[in-house]
C-alpha cells in the first residue's frame, strides 16, 4: 500500500512537471484543461516529447542515485557514503570535461546518431574512479577497516576538483558557462533515442543493487559473518562495483554531477519506514522516494526562477542540507 501511495505521488508530481515551465506554465495548462482544450495542443509535439523524456530521466536518476547511496552505505559500513561523496561521480564528470577540452572537435559527435561521444568519456571516467577505489580498497580496508574507505573518496574528490579547476582555466568563456551548469547537475535529454539507452542502464544497475541488498546487509556485519551465512564476499563486491560503475556513468550522462540525493534519501527512508514491516520493501521505497525528490527538485529549478532555469543540483543541495544537518546533530546516522 505504501509503495502504491508513493508511486501515485510520483505520478502526480511528474504530470505537474510535464506541464510546468517557461513555454507553458501550470496555470495555463490547468486553464486549458478546464476549457476543454488538451494541454499538449498548446505545445509543439517535439517540446512535449522532450518534457516527458526530461521527467522520466529525472525520476530514473533520482531512483538510481538513492539506491546507489544505500548500497554504498551498507557496502562501506559508513552512513555518510554515496556515489558523489566517494568520488565516483566526480571521476566520471572530470573525464567528460577533459575530453571536451582536449578533443573539442569530437565532443559534439554522435555514434549511430544516438550515442554522444562524451558518454564514452563518462563511462571511462567512472570505470577509472572505481578501479582506483578498488585498488586502494584492498590495502586500506585491511589496515584501517572498511569504514575508512570513505576517506579515499574524499581524496578522489579533491583530485578531481583540482583537475576541474585546471580544465576550467583552459576553457573559453562561452564553453565554461555551459559546462559549469552541467557540473552542478542538469538533466540532459539529448533525444528520445539517447534517453532510451540511458533509462535501461539506470534502472538495470539500480535493480541489480536492490537484488544485492539483503546480501549487503549480511556483509555489513563483516566478511566472516557473511561467509557463515553463505555470502560470497568477493563476488558480491565485484557485482556491486560493476553496478555502481554503470549507475554513476549513466547518471552523469543524463544529469551531470548531482550530489546529496544518494546521501540524504537512505537516511530519510530509514526514518519514515523504520518499522520491520517495511524491511523487505525498504530498498524499493528508498528508490521511489529518491525519484520523487529529484522530480520535485527539477520542477523547482524550472518554475522558481522562470524564464531562467537553475541547475537541479542547486535545489538538491538546498533540500538536503537542512535535513542532513539535523541527522548529524541528532547523531542518528546508523545504516
Amino acid at each position: 500500500m505504501t509503495i502504491v501511495l508513493l508511486i501515485a505521488v510520483l505520478t502526480i508530481l511528474s504530470v505537474i512537471s510535464i506541464f510546468s515551465g517557461p513555454a507553458l506554465s501550470l496555470t495555463d495548462a490547468l486553464s486549458a484543461l478546464l476549457s476543454g482544450v488538451l494541454p499538449w495542443n498548446l505545445l509543439s509535439p517535439a517540446l512535449f516529447e522532450l518534457r516527458i523524456v526530461h521527467v522520466l530521466l529525472a525520476a530514473s536518476v533520482g531512483f538510481a542515485l538513492s539506491v546507489g547511496g544505500r548500497s554504498l552505505q551498507l557496502f562501506l559500513r559508513n552512513p555518510l557514503a554515496d556515489p558523489h561523496v566517494v568520488g565516483l561521480s566526480a571521476g566520471s564528470t572530470t573525464a567528460v570535461l577533459l575530453f571536451v577540452l582536449v578533443f573539442p572537435q569530437f565532443a559534439e559527435l554522435y555514434f549511430w546518431d544516438v550515442v554522444p561521444s562524451i558518454w564514452l568519456a563518462a563511462f571511462a571516467g567512472a570505470t577509472l574512479a572505481v578501479l582506483v577505489f578498488q585498488l586502494v580498497f584492498a590495502g586500506v580496508s585491511r589496515r584501517w577497516g572498511v569504514a575508512s574507505i570513505a576517506l579515499v573518496g574524499l581524496l578522489i574528490n579533491a583530485a578531481c576538483a583540482a583537475g576541474l579547476m585546471l580544465i576550467f582555466a583552459r576553457m573559453s568563456p562561452s564553453m565554461l558557462s555551459l559546462v559549469q551548469v552541467w557540473t552542478l547537475g542538469a538533466i540532459q535529454p539529448y533525444s528520445v533515442a539517447s534517453a532510451g539507452l540511458l533509462l535501461p542502464l539506470l534502472l538495470f544497475s539500480a535493480v541489480s543493487l536492490i537484488r544485492c541488498d539483503a546480501s549487503l546487509q549480511v556483509l555489513s556485519f563483516g566478511s566472516e559473518f557473511a561467509a557463515a551465512h553463505g555470502v560470497n564476499s568477493q563476488q558480491l563486491r565485484r557485482s556491486i562495483l560493476v553496478a555502481l560503475t554503470i549507475l554513476c556513468a549513466a547518471a552523469v550522462c543524463a544529469a551531470g554531477s548531482i550530489g546529496f540525493v544518494g546521501l540524504m534519501v537512505p537516511h530519510l527512508t530509514r526514518r519514515l519506514f523504520f518499522s520491520d514491516a517495511y524491511a523487505s520493501v525498504r530498498p524499493w521505497l528508498n528508490g521511489i522516494l529518491g525519484a520523487i525528490i529529484l522530480v520535485f527538485a527539477d520542477l523547482l529549478s524550472r518554475i522558481s526562477t522562470t524564464p531562467m532555469e537553475l541547475p537541479v543540483g542547486v535545489y538538491t543541495a538546498l533540500l538536503s542540507t537542512p535535513f542532513l544537518m539535523f541527522v548529524l546533530l541528532r547523531r542518528g546516522v546508523g545504516v
